[in-house]
């Protein structure tokens, strides 16, 4: 018996094999081990988690579940540091952050890397990664890129029109090596739908907008009113609408917005790190999009504005593993 492995269509190399004059005879696809991991919080608040199945996140985790030296930093409102899916998770926390908005950070960070397998609330893309806890401006993305964070995320708007001095600031963390993942906007951000909105749309920053259970990018199939944004700026898609949030400590719920887009795109960059973490921001970008399902077919409407295609978190932390 001779096993042959290779980064190809198994079936079509079966048929050349077949049709070939090689002494080989009977052709027949080997065995495709998975572990099917599950964690024990995975389908404690609903029946089924449809955003962590649709971006195909368990098959992810067989692979990697991530590595606590690579750190998010997410840059928001506020937090509860004490909640129990951010327990043991954070590295650091800012000292002054005076929000008084704790819900939206929290919701964010616990759906980038909040705890899995805890027994109680919700899974998240980052099982082991770790988190800083920031306030959102420009020069909280300089102090996080510096003290270490491999990535971070902005689920916020600072402004609709393009700005110099932040461009620089950008510029500055991703040469320095730290990708930047950013909520493209709700759809009414900046006046519309198909409008700029910043972070999102500077250079160098992956720009997120949702999709629901269907890849569908309108909330509500059929009403062009019901999407977040959309433009030539947006560079993938990801769960948007109707996602399962944690606000606050005991408090699970589900809540639409590019904010929660947007991280589970990041905490799938933290596993994409852990299995190559040499990986520079330029490709980790072009991993994610040469991965990602083009849904343009089942959107036709916004074919080209909703980026390259919906987040895929095997495929995206299968390529970043095998990239050299």
């Amino acid at each position: 018996v001779i096993e042959i492995d290779c980064d190809c269509d198994t079936k079509e190399l079966i048929q050349t094999i077949s049709k070939s004059n090689l002494p080989f005879f009977r052709p027949e696809m080997g065995p495709d081990y998975q572990t099917l991991i599950t964690p024990n919080d995975y389908s404690l608040q609903v029946t089924s988690d449809w955003a962590l199945d649709l971006i195909n996140i368990k098959s992810a985790w067989d692979i990697t579940k991530g590595d606590t030296s690579i750190v998010i930093a997410i840059t928001d409102s506020n937090y509860w540091p004490f909640h129990e899916e951010l327990e043991g998770k954070v590295d650091f926390i800012s000292d002054n952050l005076y929000d008084v908005d704790y819900s939206h950070g929290t919701a964010v960070a616990i759906t980038a890397a909040g705890n899995c397998n805890n027994g109680v609330g919700k899974s998240s893309p980052g099982w082991n990664t770790h988190l800083q806890l920031r306030p959102m401006d420009y020069d909280q993305l300089l102090q996080a890129t510096y003290s270490g964070a491999k990535v971070i995320n902005m689920s916020w708007a600072s402004g609709c029109y393009f700005n110099y001095y932040a461009q620089l600031v950008i510029d500055e963390v991703f040469n320095n090596g730290t990708v930047m993942v950013a909520a493209a906007g709700n759809g009414q951000t900046c006046g519309g739908a198909q409008n700029l909105v910043f972070p999102a749309s500077f250079d160098h920053v992956i720009s997120v907008t949702s999709v629901g259970p269907f890849d569908n990018h309108e909330r509500f199939i059929g009403d062009t009113l019901s999407t977040h944004q959309h433009n030539l700026s947006v560079d993938i898609s990801s769960p948007g609408y109707d996602v399962l949030l944690s606000t606050s400590p005991g408090v699970y719920l589900t809540g639409n917005g590019t904010s929660f887009a947007a991280p589970y795109v990041s905490g799938v960059c933290s596993l994409m790190l852990a299995v190559n973490p040499c990986l520079t921001p330029s490709q980790i970008d072009s991993l994610l999009k040469v991965s990602s399902h083009n849904i343009d077919s089942i959107n036709p409407r916004y074919a080209g504005l909703i980026g390259s295609g919906r987040l895929d978190a095997k495929e995206a932390v299968l390529l970043a593993s095998k990239f050299s």
